[in-house]
């Protein structure tokens, strides 16, 4: 039996069938007729359930922030394999009485317990805490004087307002230069990357909670991380990045090997529930939303390394030409997310605060995204497979904004001579060319 039972988890039919004929049971059963039949993700069972790779997986947890739980995962693996084992398909009922209503309650709880277990980190990652991320390189003059915080700077500009009836403490309103400036930024990280072959999409800023977990968003009662949207709806979400309205169109997509890879980028609002951990971290740094220029691609396992690569120079080029200094890191372990194998950030030089931000990262999240969304390609032999996914941030607003104006600020209270891409889109639009103290709005 226990053979046969091998070979079915195998099987789509396990993992597809049996957990849709269980949860259609359930729907029509007289215990509860609310829940709709479900259709779960292909999470791949093979490995987790493997004996030989179960030190491999306990240790990778160990090193992720101890999140999951392997032994519970077979834990109910056991006790339904024994279910099924006992089950009289002509009654419906095994022979101790459990009904296909309770079958459906444990493949409910296996895929609970399955889904919280990470993703395998690469060979080479850093292992432990942030303290033990990798500096890969730096670019660009770091500039060391006494200088502004870019709030401080731009006070008398009459261009940063706080309206808190608006949404709270953190809530802010750019009027004029930084409204202009924002805009520049923006235009010009998306307009790059469309420029390098990067389609353009526009998506949903809501999203389904099944699609912020399938991209890795573990979310709970007592940390929530994400807003939703209320009572009414609470397994709708406000996306965090566009990632998880690319990763919603992209749900259930076949390609073809030869499509591969698709490259993906959107400029949408991000939402976030973080507070400030310290004082330099408040204001314009750490808000609960922001706007942001952001990279997709789906690839094949054997591009996904690349394109992981290829993301990050995409992201150095863009903060080259802005003329800040920043620091590539490879992200340890533990700051990995659930779905990244492995994760590169870009932290910019904030010399008015005095320290790094992190202003772009990047993941190869391997299979993770793709096995819960059913993303996959067919390879030149014909063969389904699970595509890779990668991501990666091009710009994100708030944060780039300080360290740009932190760094060109000048003795005047004003902003010296900008990098020429974020000049020339100012000057187009017809913005201001000096940022100095501004007339009020009257």
């Amino acid at each position: 039996m226990r053979r046969i039972c091998q070979l079915a988890i195998r099987s789509r039919n396990l993992q597809f069938g049996l957990a849709k004929r269980f949860a259609s049971a359930e729907a029509s059963s007289s215990e509860d007729n609310s829940t709709p039949p479900t259709l779960r993700p292909d999470l791949n069972f093979e490995f987790l359930l493997d004996d030989n790779n179960l030190n491999a997986i306990k240790e990778n947890i160990s090193h992720r922030k101890g999140v999951g739980d392997i032994d519970k995962v077979r834990e109910k693996w056991a006790v339904i394999q024994k279910m099924m084992h006992k089950s009289s398909e002509s009654t419906g009922k095994s022979s101790d009485g459990i009904t296909e209503s309770k079958y459906a309650q444990l493949w409910n709880e296996l895929y609970d317990e399955a889904l919280l277990i990470p993703n395998m980190t690469q060979d080479g990652v850093p292992r432990g805490g942030e303290e033990n991320a990798k500096v890969v390189a730096e670019w660009g003059e770091k500039r060391e004087d006494n200088c502004l915080a870019a709030e401080k700077l731009v006070q008398n500009w009459r261009s940063l307002l706080h309206p808190t009836e608006a949404s709270g403490q953190r809530s802010y309103v750019f009027l004029g230069a930084l409204a202009s400036l924002e805009k520049a930024l923006l235009d010009y990280a998306y307009e790059r990357v469309c420029a390098i072959g990067f389609r353009p999409i526009t998506i949903p800023d809501i999203v389904s909670g099944e699609v912020t977990q399938a991209c890795g968003v573990t979310q709970t009662s007592d940390h929530p991380i994400q807003y939703s949207l209320g009572d009414d709806e609470p397994h709708t979400k406000l996306s965090g990045t566009a990632e998880m309205g690319i990763a919603a169109f992209l749900r259930g997509r076949k390609f073809q090997e030869e499509q591969l890879p698709i490259r993906l980028v959107s400029l949408s609002r991000c939402f976030r529930t973080e507070i400030s951990k310290s004082a330099s971290e408040a204001k314009l740094y750490r808000v609960h939303e922001f706007s942001k220029v952001e990279m997709f691609t789906v690839c094949t396992p054997e591009q996904s390394a690349t394109e992981l690569d290829f993301l990050v120079e995409v992201q150095k080029g863009t903060f080259q030409a802005l003329g800040v200094h920043c620091r590539q890191l490879e992200m340890p372990s533990e700051e990995l997310g659930a779905s990244a194998a492995r994760k590169f950030d870009i932290e910019a030089w904030m010399p008015g605060r005095k320290l790094y931000g992190e202003v772009s990262s990047a993941s190869n999240c391997t299979d993770f995204q793709a096995r819960r969304l059913g993303i996959k390609y067919k390879s030149a032999d014909g063969t389904e497979k699970y595509a890779h996914t990668c991501n990666g941030t091009a710009l994100a607003s708030t944060r780039t904004l300080i360290s740009v104006l932190e760094t060109f600020q000048n003795d005047k209270k004003g902003l010296g001579e900008l990098p020429e891409p974020i000049r020339n889109r100012i000057k187009q639009r017809g913005g201001p060319l000096r940022f100095q103290p501004a007339k009020s709005l009257a």
